[in-house]
């Protein structure tokens, strides 16, 4: 199982009470504006946890800013699979020596 799909599993409840609904996530991803999706949703949870407030830290909040934090390396690494795989595929064609 993917890493993503990992991810997804621990997303909100509310999306999986229907299997047959598309995920916003998903249509982030696939638009590909996840990347900042992900970093402005993360600037908004740490934005109304901060000081000013005089509230004590939300719990659930940080856990969604460490959620967008880990989907944000998740497309990191996906991006670099994917990098590495057209750099392999690229040689191959091209018949030169790959280096490990």
């Amino acid at each position: 199982m993917s890493r993503w799909t990992e991810l997804k599993k621990r997303g909100s409840e509310h999306y999986k009470k229907n299997p047959n609904v598309i995920e916003p996530i998903d249509l982030y991803r696939g638009g590909g504006i996840l990347r900042d999706f992900a970093v402005g949703s993360i600037i908004k949870y740490a934005y109304r946890n901060r000081k000013e407030i005089g509230q004590p830290i939300n719990p659930k909040d940080m856990d969604k800013i460490s959620h967008y934090a880990e989907m944000l390396l998740a497309l990191q690494e996906e991006e670099a699979g994917v990098e590495r795989t057209r750099e392999v595929l690229d040689c191959f064609k091209a018949k030169k020596k790959l280096f490990f």
